[in-house]
């Protein structure tokens, strides 16, 4: 019996101890909102604040007829005065419009070997940017005897960046008979930077013949220049008024190293290596020549 009073004891108080637990959860309140926020925290702007905003920012900005277009600024599509500024001393170069033209003698030399001797090598050209007209001429003067010698005149019409085609004349002229040929081919700057000309000629009594020249120039400095050239020459059948056999007739192999003063004069110095091939080199010796000549050259570059 005094066990289940003890029981009954302990039920009443733990049921009276939940009762008090309950009431007192009941009067707990839900934890006050977060104060408000502090006066210099950023606040939300309402669609209406906003458009103010920008109402007020127009009203700031100046009146659109104060900015007018800077003609300046045009394209030179839209603007026939545009002109882009340049250096002094390009205008020749870079213009692009009218008729430009340019002469250079681009060896004017003495040589030194088994036979002594001069030599000139001059170009010339009129024209713009897509067409000109070049006047060619070059020859040797050894030992007082003038060894072919020609002129040129081409229609040159730019194909390709760099390249140009090329239709007309050459004339040969020397001691010996004179030839007159008509002249295609072209020329340009190759890959790397290689200057080329490659000419085929048509002459009369079915002569014909084909040139390339190629030549490359290395800045060792900025004034001195080293200058590699390689020319050959090929004729469809020979030629004895002007020792010239068929096949690939004669090859020539020159190095100049010149300093640039300016760009319009630079003195040089160089070597020449010269030889004669197949049926030319057979009429050399017939006539009591030699097939090869080498020799050192010297003399100067101009440009007007």
């Amino acid at each position: 019996m005094k066990g289940y009073a003890t029981s009954a004891l302990i039920s009443i108080v733990m049921g009276l101890i939940g009762s008090a637990a309950g009431a007192q959860s009941s009067n707990i309140q839900p934890p006050a909102s977060a104060p408000p926020a502090d006066d210099d925290a950023p606040r939300q702007m309402t669609p209406e604040q906003m458009r103010q905003v920008h109402h007020s920012a127009l009203k700031d900005q100046p009146a659109q007829e104060t900015h007018a277009q800077d003609a300046t600024l045009e394209r030179p599509a839209a603007s026939q005065n545009f002109r882009l500024p340049m250096m002094s001393g390009m205008d020749t170069d870079m213009n692009d419009d009218g008729v430009q033209h340019r002469v250079w003698l681009e060896y004017l030399e003495g040589s030194w070997g088994a036979k002594n001797g001069s030599a000139w090598d001059a170009h010339a050209w009129l024209g713009g940017d897509f067409d000109k007209l070049w006047i060619k001429t070059e020859g040797n003067v050894p030992a007082g005897k003038t060894r072919p010698a020609k002129a040129e005149a081409f229609w040159a019409h730019a194909i390709l960046p760099f390249w140009d085609t090329q239709l007309g004349v050459r004339h040969d002229f020397s001691g010996a008979a004179s030839r007159e040929w008509a002249a295609f081919g072209v020329q340009g700057v190759a890959p790397y930077w290689f200057d080329v000309e490659l000419t085929g000629y048509l002459g009369q009594a079915q002569r014909t013949a084909v040139r390339l020249k190629t030549e490359y120039e290395i800045h060792l400095t900025q004034r001195l220049i080293f200058k590699p050239e390689i020319e050959l020459n090929a004729y469809g059948k020979p030629d004895r008024a002007h020792a010239i056999g068929a096949g690939l007739s004669d090859g020539q192999f020159a190095v100049r190293l010149r300093y640039e003063f300016t760009r319009r004069f630079a003195p040089y110095v160089g070597y020449l290596y010269e030889r004669k091939l197949a049926g030319s080199a057979t009429l050399a010796r017939q006539a009591g020549d030699t097939p090869i000549d080498h020799r050192a050259v010297a003399g100067v570059q101009f440009l007007f």
